[in-house]
């Protein structure tokens, strides 16, 4: 744990607002918008910032060395990374776009402090999933950053993590492959039923590792969908069923205490936020073109949330 005074110091290090709206690597385009809309509803900053171009053709949208887009995925990864070596920043924030983002940012973070970082992986997935199982790299990233899967996403990683210095916090499901990663790596695990009173799970974890810097994958589906919908697995058409079938994640409440308190004791260099599918805003914006002297009243096109730009 840090001392007062260097947390207090924090402040004198150059942050970079990363905004990354990619949306192949989960093949959803709203992630798209998703990543905007974070962007645009985060506090104002003076921080430095810089969006990642994406492609928004229907190029490359077929799945090569089993991985959906895969060209695009490495080219985008290749554009993040070129921006973080321009600005050389201590910290970084992400606004996503599907899990993938997070390869570039949390590689670089990973490497400039020379594997001196915990990686706190909020979410309801493992992500460490690998081509001959699953073919959206979303589910991949975290299996890439510790040199499992296609080796060219793979050699993006300058500097393996660690897996001890790994920590789940809300998981909540996970594939059999998956569980083959996480236990070949003992992967460490706090579930959503041991954040719920206080986050002394999270922190324990932290004390007995040996680092001085933590970086936040936070996936917004770690969130119960009973009380926020913007969750690809929050479909308007099968809500109900989602709701009863898929367990229990945490509150919007929880997390942010968690977050609170992680970022009280320690140094947190990295926060991405990943995988905002906001339904109502694509059905919003679909309505919206489809009015009078706003949009077109012959259109009858119904929403899409998988569009091709």
């Amino acid at each position: 744990m840090e001392s007062n005074e260097s947390l207090k110091n924090k402040g004198d290090n150059k942050t970079l607002r990363l905004l990354m709206p990619q949306w192949q690597g989960g093949n959803n385009s709203a992630y798209y918008l998703g990543a905007q809309l974070l962007n645009w509803l985060a506090p104002s900053s003076d921080d430095a910032f810089e969006e990642v171009p994406i492609d928004l053709s229907a190029e490359g949208l077929t799945v090569e060395k089993g991985i959906f887009a895969r060209s695009t995925l490495l080219k985008q990864v290749h554009a993040a990374k070129a921006i973080l070596h321009k600005h050389n920043p201590d910290r970084v924030v992400v606004f996503g776009g599907d899990c993938g983002v997070e390869l570039a940012p949390f590689a670089y973070l990973h490497n400039r402090y020379d594997g001196d970082a915990a990686i706190l992986w909020i979410d309801a997935h493992p992500d460490v999933n690998s081509p001959e199982h699953f073919e959206h790299h979303h589910a991949h990233v975290l299996a890439n950053l510790l040199g499992v899967g296609d080796e060219d996403f793979v050699a993006e990683v300058p500097k393996l993590v660690d897996p001890k210095n790994v920590l789940y916090v809300g998981l909540n499901d996970g594939t059999a492959s998956e569980k083959e990663v996480m236990d070949r790596f003992n992967l460490s695990v706090v579930k959503p039923e041991e954040i719920v009173k206080d986050s002394s799970s999270v922190l324990d974890w932290l004390d007995n590792r040996n680092v001085s810097k933590v970086i936040v994958h936070f996936d917004l589906d770690v969130l119960d969908l009973r009380e926020f919908r913007s969750l690809l697995i929050a479909n308007p058409d099968t809500y109900s069923i989602m709701v009863e079938k898929t367990p229990k994640g945490s509150s919007i409440e929880t997390i942010i205490r968690v977050l609170q308190d992680v970022g009280k004791a320690y140094d947190i260099v990295g926060l991405g936020i990943t995988e905002h599918f906001p339904w109502e805003a694509v059905a919003l914006a679909n309505m919206l073109t489809r009015l009078p002297l706003i949009g077109d009243i012959n259109k009858t096109d119904k929403p899409s949330y998988n569009w091709i730009f």
